[in-house]
């Protein structure tokens, strides 16, 4: 029996990425796993959609975040029949909106900023703001001196905004380290060969004010709500949690694991690396890579990259014909 689209597509992922799709088997591919999301959640905002797709689940299926807006109409909540009408569903996806709100409205303030330097003081000496947008803060770690590019509740992509600081970093000597809730994986192969440190949180730091937001759109587990849990991955920056950082409470927590175990290990290392190095970092991916000592490794890195990319841009052509 013929396979159906769905199917070939998914027989496909079985032997390759999902960059390596067409736009057109993305998009039937993404359809399918939208459907099911629904289906699991009844209702969901973009931001929370963004989460399920592309930071959980197989690593090798998940969209980049990029693709969200290329594959879907923007809106603030999606939902599905029967449950869009739903009273309880409606009621639910109000809340969810207001966190998303909140969120753009509070993750990126100068109040939130100060919060996360005063966690950032636990471990790094000297800090000092040398950039609000992007938000980058220098400062020293046992006599190291780093410079911190800190996206909260962001992701850090190739772009032009990060290789200007990479570039800045190499030209001050000072070890650079990137931090956000998520740093897309084509980049990790980068910063090992550059010598660039890189910490995904996989959580927005947040006020402790946002508690009450999110506390109220967990639903309890009972009927057909069982499903209906918030999907966000917060750290409320109360007093407790900026003071009391080193307690045994925060034992998994990634900064603190990032500052207590890899810091000390690997810090004077990368230092030294970074600042002696051949490479000298430039303001895109490939012409980075390009130095790269020439092997399998560093060919399948820049074919992958190249890959991502021309499926944007294949989205992103069709997505104009579809506004046109």
């Amino acid at each position: 029996m013929k396979k159906s689209p769905l199917e070939q597509v998914k027989a496909k992922l079985n032997k390759y990425y999902l960059a390596a799709l067409t736009a057109e088997e993305l998009q039937l591919y993404f359809d399918s796993r939208l459907e099911k999301v629904l289906r699991d959640k009844k209702i969901v905002t973009m931001r929370e959609l963004e989460y399920l797709l592309c930071e959980t689940g197989p690593g090798d299926r998940r969209f980049d975040p990029r693709h969200i807006p290329l594959l879907i109409q923007d809106d603030d909540l999606l939902s599905t029949s029967p449950y869009e009408n739903i009273s309880e569903i409606i009621e639910l996806g109000e809340k969810k909106k207001k966190i998303d709100e909140y969120l753009r409205d509070n993750q990126d303030t100068e109040a939130t900023r100060k919060l996360i330097l005063k966690v950032l003081s636990t471990y790094v000496s000297d800090l000092k703001v040398t950039s609000q947008d992007p938000f980058v803060v220098d400062g020293t770690f046992d006599k190291i001196p780093i410079s911190f590019l800190i996206k909260n509740g962001q992701w850090v992509l190739p772009n032009e905004e990060l290789f200007a600081f990479l570039q800045e970093t190499q030209r001050r000597k000072r070890l650079p380290v990137v931090v956000a809730r998520k740093i897309s994986g084509i980049l990790f192969p980068m910063f090992k060969g550059t010598s660039v440190l890189g910490l995904n949180l996989y959580k927005t730091y947040v006020p402790k004010s946002a508690k009450k937001l999110v506390d109220a759109a967990v639903i309890p587990a009972e009927g057909f709500m069982r499903e209906l849990r918030y999907s966000g991955q917060f750290e409320y920056l109360t007093k407790d949690y900026i003071e009391g950082i080193e307690d045994e409470y925060w034992t998994g927590d990634p900064l603190k694991n990032f500052f207590e175990v890899i810091m000390p290990k690997h810090a004077e290392d990368y230092y030294q690396r970074f600042v002696d190095q051949k490479i000298t970092i430039a303001d895109n991916f490939v012409d980075t890579v390009l130095q790269f000592r020439k092997n399998k490794a560093t060919k399948g890195l820049l074919n992958t990259y190249e890959t991502q990319e021309n499926l944007i841009q294949e989205l992103s052509k069709i997505t104009k014909k579809k506004e046109s």
